[in-house]
């Protein structure tokens, strides 16, 4: 009851998110500025719409989640040939232009808001925060501060998105000349550094909450500011922005100056390592941790506590994403709409077994395509192609699920599948929903059955479009309870836009990239590994009995590989891969082969099992690395170059 509970708390932090009467500001002036900040109650609807501009975590039409190569949503033509629908699998299709670009963050459209319009009204904020007379002190310095932070961020979403932007410091006036308007981009250095400057001056000041009561979680804190600097100057650090000359060598502004920087700088690595280890800190003092279950069981697993051998770990991995706001979260995404549809957790979710011609809430046709079954450890805790024990060969072979306290609770003994879905990781079986495994929702634990013309889960005469595509499905944004029919029904909780996992991820990056490999970096895998019930990174990588290459963890270069692995597994589906791999320049890798599922035309083992080609994925380096700046814009202001290839 605790998750349904939380949902008040949702309520109020979404109402004031999404109110209607937003703060409109033109270009003009036309709008009597002053008139919005004539009192606290204005000011606060002011405050709210600073945060309208967030990119939407939730719903995945306006997602950059889409985008990557983890998400397969609907193929038919409805959907997969409509530009306005599941919009990141386009940008992945090749479907981006500079005429109608797809997500548009710079100047609007697309599915999102404008970031610089965003930025704008911050600006707006900040100038006029200090005529509302009934404010106390201790509020304005504090809102004041929220909005510098979020100002950061929408600097720095650009810039990851564009590369180097133009900074909007300060809004211009009206009547501003021509040559004062037509500003140009800024070295991709100079954008970051602006970003992080924001948040340094928050910090230094001291204004801002170092953390939210619980009626005003979501709202930025010193923890959230902490954070967020932390992965800006990851990024920062990393290959695609930190001397990439590869790409960029000739990228220039209009005034002849280079846009990125062209000599790789080891120390910013340092950087991001002492912006991490303080945003661990921060965090930690204040109670922040990784989750682990410890409730009473659920009524359906009274038995599988006591005897299975995984499912704590199961638990303890599909909780910390479901549960609200629970210690994990350092920031989510609370601008959530909770009457309406379109988020993952609907359109996830399988259709109940009890009403299973009701599609509202559980569309059952965005899942995963078949490189993540692949892509998640053995139950040793190592990649599949690396673990000795794992009939890697022969993955796609046909045998029976055993009965065994391994697999209890989340595989159905005696039936049939492939070896692929045996003796994996908990995570495997906390997120993914595959043929003849156990998936909780709907308050059920449901038997899965995901052939031709099965139920729950598989495709047939009542699902000609709704139904998993590749026969996969995802569970890691459908809470156990969650039901269907009826928005009330569903337990909504604040999608992770950074968490603890993420943060220790984050350190033993930047600690091997400067230092290599050490304890150090063991011990921050090791917290993640740990509480799926892996084991230690030093003591598998060093078993001649389990990993064919040992040693690994010992030179950076296969602790780099064995780092990237582990966010990829720890944060999938999280919209986090994507800009990982963008900023490992490792697109190439990942983003050129097509998307594969198995055949959920198949009636019996023998038919379904079989990999198919369902869609292909187009991906053109350098150019995507970078989105394009809309036509439009370019010849409004001449001062602007485009994007390398677009």
């Amino acid at each position: 009851m605790k998750s349904k509970i939380f949902l008040i708390c949702f309520l109020g932090i979404a109402l004031l998110f999404s109110r209607c009467d937003y703060l409109e500001i033109v270009p003009d002036n036309t709008v009597e500025v002053g008139s919005l900040f004539e009192n606290r109650d204005k000011a606060l609807n002011a405050l709210s719409t600073c945060y309208r501009y967030m990119p939407n975590y939730e719903k995945l039409h306006y997602s950059m989640s889409l985008a990557g190569d983890e998400w397969v949503g609907r193929l038919d033509a409805s959907v997969a040939e409509d530009r306005g629908q599941t919009r990141g699998e386009k940008i992945m299709r090749g479907w981006n232009n500079s005429n109608d670009p797809i997500f548009n963050y710079w100047a609007g459209g697309g599915g999102v808001n404008s970031l610089y319009e965003g930025i704008r009204v911050c600006n707006i904020f900040l100038e006029n925060i200090e005529n509302v007379p009934d404010l106390t002190p201790r509020e304005r310095e504090d809102w004041i501060a929220q909005v510098k932070v979020l100002k950061a961020y929408y600097h720095y979403y650009l810039t990851r998105l564009y590369g180097p932007i133009v900074i909007v410091d300060k809004n211009l006036e009206a009547y501003s000349p021509v040559e004062e308007v037509r500003q140009e981009r800024q070295p991709v250095d100079s954008c970051f550094n602006y970003a992080v400057g924001l948040i340094d001056g928050v910090l230094k000041e001291g204004d801002l909450a170092i953390a939210r009561d619980v009626s005003y979680l979501g709202q930025v804190d010193q923890q959230i500011a902490k954070a967020l600097k932390a992965e800006i100057l990851l990024t920062k650090a990393s290959p695609l922005f930190n001397g990439n000359s590869e790409y960029f060598s000739n990228f220039k502004g209009k005034n002849g100056e280079l846009l990125f920087s062209m000599e790789y700088d080891a120390e910013k690595w340092k950087d991001a390592l002492d912006a991490i280890k303080e945003a661990i800190d921060i965090a930690e003092a204040n109670g922040k941790k990784l989750y682990t279950y410890d409730g009473t069981p659920k009524f359906w697993d009274v038995a599988n506590f006591k005897e299975s051998e995984i499912i704590q770990y199961a638990y303890n991995e599909r909780f910390s994403i479901v549960e609200p706001w629970n210690d994990e979260v350092v920031w989510g995404y609370s601008g959530l709409d909770f009457t309406g549809q379109g988020g993952f957790a609907h359109a996830t979710n399988m259709r109940s077994v009890a009403s299973p011609t009701t599609p509202e809430y559980a569309w059952q046709w965005l899942g995963a395509d078949f490189r993540m079954l692949e892509m998640y450890y053995t139950k040793n805790g190592v990649p599949i192609e690396e673990d000795k024990t794992f009939d890697y060969d022969n993955r796609l072979q046909l045998t029976t699920i055993p009965d065994d306290n391994y697999h209890q609770g989340y595989m159905q003994a005696g039936e049939t599948t492939v070896k692929l879905s045996l003796n994996r990781e908990p995570r495997f079986y906390a997120w993914l929903a595959v043929d003849r495994g156990v998936w909780r929702t709907h308050d059920v634990a449901n038997d899965l059955k995901m052939r031709y013309n099965e139920f729950p889960g598989g495709r047939g005469a009542q699902h000609t479009t709704d139904f998993y595509w590749t026969g996969i499905g995802v569970k890691k944004f459908v809470h156990p309870e969650s039901g269907t029919g009826h928005w009330a029904r569903v337990v909504k909780f604040p999608y992770p836009i950074i968490r603890m996992a993420d943060l220790y991820l984050m350190y033993a990056e930047a600690y091997n990239e400067y230092y290599g490999p050490n304890q150090e970096v063991y011990d921050a895998l090791n917290k993640v590994r740990a509480r799926g019930g892996l084991r230690a990174i030093e003591d598998v990588y060093s078993d001649a009995s389990i990993v064919k290459n040992v040693g690994k963890h010992l030179t950076k270069e296969g602790l780099r590989e064995i780092i990237h692995k582990e966010r990829s597994i720890e944060l999938s589906f999280e919209g986090k891969k994507y800009f990982d791999v963008l900023r490992w320049k490792e697109a190439n890798r990942y983003f050129t082969s097509p998307m594969k599922g198995w055949n959920t035309t198949g009636s019996d083992p023998g038919q379904y099992y079989i990999l198919m080609t369902l869609q292909n994925r187009v991906w053109q380096t350098p150019r995507d690395y970078l989105m394009p700046i809309p036509l439009w814009d370019l010849n409004r202001n001449p001062n602007l170059v485009q994007n390398p290839g677009w």
